[in-house]
């Protein structure tokens, strides 16, 4: 009988200390899976961000990118019901993309609605300010326009091409891996909305 006893004692001993330490394991593991999540979804936002500023269709729009838990959501404005779509559609093809809540606004570019949709997004808070600073703001703006540009194209981006603007005039330097990357770089600022013109006589191709 006390053999059976010390036998069950320690079971339930054991027992206690197993469920203890599940639920240790459990309550230090939790806030790695939250952080990893986080990450997740930032990794997400950065590739859906990198899809639409390389893709035609909607690379000229002011569009802000919020994932949570794989879910994405589009908030911002678009010319018509087709570029919207294919926001949408760009937005679910990125990796972990579990669903897209597209929220655009379709409106026509200059109209008070659109410009309403624009200025609710972060580049188009950033775009209304840099409008009432004047040229040195906006410069700064077309700056890191055409730096995203670069790195979300796929022949620029391993090229070491620096940016600089002024009076609206993007000038180009560094080096580029080929003569094709060098043309793309160029055509890429030139594009850009609000630049005037574009040097490149100091931007190289690679020896």
């Amino acid at each position: 009988m006390n053999v059976l006893k010390t036998s069950l004692l320690a079971t339930t001993i054991a027992l206690a200390l197993g469920v203890s330490a599940v639920n240790a394991q459990s309550t230090e593991a939790a806030p790695e899976r939250s952080v990893g999540q986080t990450i997740d979804d930032a990794t997400i936002t950065a590739s859906v961000k990198t899809r639409l500023l390389a893709d035609e269709r909607t690379k000229g729009f002011d569009i802000n990118v919020d994932t949570v838990r794989g879910t994405v959501k589009l908030t911002g404005g678009a010319d018509s019901l087709e570029s919207k779509l294919a926001a949408g559609k760009i937005a679910g093809e990125a990796e972990g993309v579990i669903l897209v809540d597209n929220q655009l606004v379709v409106a026509g570019e200059g109209t008070e609605l659109r410009q309403d949709a624009n200025t609710a997004t972060a580049s188009g808070e950033v775009r209304e300010a840099m409008d009432e600073a004047g040229d040195g703001a906006d410069d700064a703006w077309i700056t890191s326009k055409v730096k995203a540009q670069l790195l979300a194209d796929a022949a620029v981006k391993g090229t070491q091409i620096n940016v600089d603007t002024k009076a609206n005039v993007v000038t180009l330097t560094g080096t580029a891996e080929s003569a094709s990357a060098r043309e793309m770089a160029i055509k890429l600022a030139a594009g850009t909305k609000g630049v005037k013109n574009v040097v490149a006589d100091q931007l190289l191709v690679k020896q």
